[in-house]
């Protein structure tokens, strides 16, 4: 009987130990519902892209933010958010624009703080190949005798986007000086943002981004929302709502009525639940951000070409 009783309770343990993760999917599954019938993506086009995409989706609306173990540290944040407010504002004419990241004042001060490699940036449309899903990559050069960090912003992508993937390889520009360059000599940004959980160097660069976007002032209770917790999809719903209405004038950006394919629609959506989960992480590291100062770098401009 004690043998018996003992295995019942095991057996009890083990169900409530996996309550939690079957609430949280039970969640995910909800919020994903709604958000799929926001940007209008009927169940009948979930084909194998969209289902993919979706599942990258899921991963990053059931991660706990706060419990990443990548997530960088906070005098390293502290240090971006410095950079960020510091060194790309105060050296950008109108800081509103994507044209801005890539100017010539710009890129010579950060050359100056975050040296000795030369940055040059290249914009162009990419679509054979890979084509769209190769949104940038960054590779480290020696020409001649210069030394050089080249970036490659596909520009065949939504403005959008390529703002976010100009300011994540910077940001990789940027981490490379403060915490040391990591031993691959080229990188890219290609699709699902769960792999970057897993990365320091890919949260800074995205942290970047995140800080950027939604700016270095305080918004309470958007801390919370870093964690996915029974009951909680309406208000991180909401959360992307507001960001998602926020981000769309700005660029023109209608992901129920635009031309943009389902699998697509569910990317870009995914990256502003990331990068806006990533920002509420911070929330002790840093101050938590101001939704409603709006995407401070973002626009629709196309980033310069430099060196040629």
């Amino acid at each position: 009987m004690s043998a018996v009783l003992n295995s019942s309770h095991a057996t009890a343990k083990r169900i409530a130990s996996r309550g939690p993760d079957a609430l949280v999917t039970r969640e995910v599954d909800l919020l994903v519902t709604k958000l799929l019938g926001e940007i209008q993506v009927p169940f009948g086009s979930l084909g194998t892209r969209v289902l993919t995409q979706l599942t990258d989706l899921k991963k990053i609306l059931s991660t706990d933010y706060m419990e990443v173990p990548a997530l960088p540290a906070k005098p390293l944040l502290k240090e971006l958010a410095r950079v960020v407010e510091t060194d790309i504002k105060q050296h950008t004419s109108t800081y509103g624009g994507l044209a801005d990241l890539g100017s010539p004042a710009l890129i010579a001060h950060l050359e100056n703080l975050f040296g000795p490699r030369q940055l040059e940036l290249r914009a162009e449309p990419y679509r054979t190949g890979a084509g769209l899903s190769l949104r940038g990559f960054y590779c480290r050069a020696e020409v001649g005798d210069k030394s050089k960090f080249v970036i490659f912003v596909n520009t065949a992508h939504h403005p959008g986007a390529v703002a976010a993937t100009l300011g994540h390889e910077l940001g990789h520009y940027i981490y490379g000086s403060l915490v040391g360059e990591k031993a691959d000599h080229t990188a890219f940004m290609e699709g699902a943002f769960g792999n970057h959980l897993n990365e320091e160097d890919e949260l800074f660069a995205d942290s970047l981004v995140a800080l950027a976007a939604y700016g270095t002032e305080s918004l309470d209770g958007l801390d919370s929302i870093a964690q996915l917790k029974p009951g909680s999809s309406d208000d991180l719903f909401n959360r992307i709502k507001s960001a998602y209405k926020m981000l769309g004038p700005r660029f023109n950006l209608d992901l129920a009525k635009g031309k943009l394919t389902a699998a697509w629609r569910v990317r870009y959506l995914t990256s502003m639940a990331h990068f806006l989960k990533l920002r509420c992480a911070q929330g002790d590291k840093t101050p938590p951000p101001n939704i409603q100062g709006g995407f401070v770098f973002l626009s629709k401009l196309t980033a310069p070409r430099r060196g040629h």
